[in-house]
């Protein structure tokens, strides 16, 4: 009895070790980034630059349906999200090329003619975080801090850690092999880097990664200036449709499903889920993103997370982000 007493107390420790030493590299993730960019107060400390946007989701679930019971698939839903530049500058510009992020907060559409359960509504929540990127550049928490250091000490320093990190120097080796073409928000491609299941009514899990894919080719229309991509996206609103298929990728046998840092290559299955179509945009002040945290953990029930550790990192390091935002508020 003692000896199984011990053993529940050392797995404890252990879990409660491994819980801290999560916070204490979310917590110096984002120290980094404040180290990095500087503050700009009320604002989030990554993807600091962004504005608003309203959208509908128009499920497929003839196609889903039989990978996952997620509500999220069976009705329409509506959608305050957000578009970002990448790092924590406020006045990142426009004209040079970049990567940036798309957050997603989805919630039932009022007024549908659906008729939900109570158990449905309960369980239709669903936050998604997405990015231009196709891979992560490490695999662990711990990397990715170090990786932020030696940017933060300088050339140097990041030469140095790519050399000595094999997951990084991939990753810089296939990112200057891809084309630097400047595209606004509506032109790229936004990827969820990391993998997570989809759950159907048996219970049967299916590991993929998803990605939003643009439905028609949206340009550059205006004078490409320091500032341009919310004027932009009113003018191609303007000429039509701002839409994106959400496409499921499912995992081949020997795809790494709890390392987002390794691209998945060749052929693979991929599902239409349905299509999300812009209908208006607004400013950061004027739209309801801003007060968003987009924590890709939020989960519908029929969807669940990989094992990846980078998405409970992403998780902590939006909660301490989000938490020192609302401070700076008060």
């Amino acid at each position: 009895m003692f000896k199984y007493l011990l053993l529940i107390l050392s797995l404890l420790l252990n879990h409660y070790s491994i819980a801290s030493d999560l916070d204490n590299t979310s917590t110096k993730i984002v120290d980094t980034f404040e180290s990095l960019f500087g503050v700009t107060k009320g604002k989030r400390r990554n993807h600091t630059k962004g504005f608003c946007f309203s959208a509908n989701f128009s499920p497929v679930t003839s196609k889903i349906e039989v990978y996952s019971n997620s509500a999220l698939f069976q009705f329409p839903s509506n959608v305050t999200g957000r578009f970002s530049h990448s790092g924590g500058s406020d006045f990142a510009a426009d004209n040079i090329p970049a990567e940036y992020g798309m957050g997603l907060s989805f919630y039932f559409a009022a007024g549908s003619n659906a008729v939900l359960s109570n158990s449905q509504l309960a369980s239709f929540r669903h936050l998604m975080a997405l990015n231009t990127l196709d891979f992560f550049p490490v695999s662990n928490p711990q990397s990715f801090a170090q990786f932020l250091q030696a940017r933060l000490e300088g050339s140097t320093a990041l030469e140095n850690f790519k050399q000595a990190n094999s997951e990084f120097l991939r990753f810089s080796l296939h990112q200057d092999k891809q084309p630097k073409l400047l595209q606004p928000y509506e032109g790229h491609i936004y990827n969820s880097i990391n993998s997570f299941y989809l759950v159907n009514d048996a219970g049967f899990k299916t590991p993929v990664r998803f990605k939003f894919v643009p439905t028609s080719n949206r340009k550059v229309v205006v004078p490409p200036k320091n500032q341009f991509f919310y004027e932009n996206i009113k003018r191609n609103l303007d000429k039509g449709a701002v839409s994106w298929d959400l496409l499921f990728v499912v995992a081949n046998k020997d795809d790494a499903i709890n390392d987002s840092s390794i691209l998945w290559e060749g052929k693979h299955k991929t599902i239409n889920a349905g299509q999300l179509t812009i209908t208006s945009v607004n400013t950061e002040s004027e739209g309801q993103c801003g007060s968003i945290n987009f924590d890709p953990l939020v989960l519908s029930k029929g969807v669940e997370p990989s094992n990846d550790p980078m998405l409970l990192t992403r998780k902590k390091a939006y909660a301490i982000s989000q938490k020192r935002r609302l401070t700076d508020k008060k």
